[in-house]
């Protein structure tokens, strides 16, 4: 007697299963494609309006004007870091954050840079902040108590941008050192002369009731500017008068004038 074993067809569930997910998937992924077009060519989408933020000095205008031209573009395609630099480079602002609220609106937050000195330029005067920057141009400083920046001559000032001095260039980053370490006391300062000779550069800072501080390229570092603020508080205190302050030795030398 003859016996047949019956053959069974036998599924592989763990198989179907597997390509019932990359289908879904793949329709996940068409779908969504579908959805970003839509999205990409949709007027609901388009920028309508710009907002501007934590500006005082720099009217809403005149940024507006620098980003403007964004309008009427799909917020997907907008890039906020492009325009923040676009800001940055045209703006004289420190930062500039921009984000997109949907559906149009963008919102653009600055930072603006703060005047620390004036340089003297074609019978006016050029601000500038004290990372070096040009602020603004303007004919006097009626209002404004900064010093004054005398020994080294600029040439084309451009808003936003930094100075850039007559042959001279390499002092520029000890000027920077300088002015970001007597931010704190600007209001009191009238002048800070740089005397530039044989490639070594020296600093002659003057206070608005008579001191003369005087330093050299290697003490431009925030250790002498804070000995230099505790000096002129003691000979104040003291009723000194006036005189020059040599920081350049080991220890501080006063001469009254």
């Amino acid at each position: 007697m003859l016996v047949y074993a019956k053959k069974t067809k036998r599924f592989d569930y763990g198989k179907k299963r597997q390509i019932d997910n990359k289908a879904l998937l793949r329709l996940s992924a068409f779908l969504c494609i579908i959805t970003i077009m839509l999205a990409a060519t949709s007027s609901f989408f388009k920028l309508k309006k710009i907002e501007v933020e934590g500006n005082s000095s720099i009217p809403d205008g005149e940024i507006l004007r620098v980003v403007n031209h964004h309008l009427g573009r799909n917020t997907f395609m907008i890039k906020p870091a492009l325009i923040s630099e676009e800001i940055k480079q045209t703006l004289p602002v420190k930062e500039a954050t921009v984000k997109l609220r949907l559906p149009g609106t963008m919102v653009i937050k600055v930072e603006e840079r703060e005047v620390m000195a004036a340089l003297p330029y074609l019978g006016g005067f050029v601000l500038i902040d004290p990372d070096g920057y040009v602020v603004k141009m303007q004919p006097d400083l009626e209002g404004l108590r900064i010093p004054i920046i005398t020994g080294i001559e600029i040439t084309k000032p451009e808003k936003a941008k930094p100075i850039a001095i007559n042959r001279k260039q390499d002092l520029l980053e000890d000027l920077k050192k300088a002015l970001k370490c007597l931010s704190p006391m600007r209001a009191e300062l009238s002048e800070i002369h740089l005397d530039y000779q044989e490639g070594e550069v020296s600093f002659f800072i003057y206070t608005l009731d008579g001191f003369q501080i005087y330093l050299e390229e290697n003490d431009i570092e925030e250790e002498k500017f804070l000995l230099m603020k505790s000096v002129l508080e003691d000979l104040r205190k003291r009723g000194m008068g006036k005189g020059l302050i040599d920081l350049s030795k080991e220890a501080p030398v006063f001469k009254a004038f």
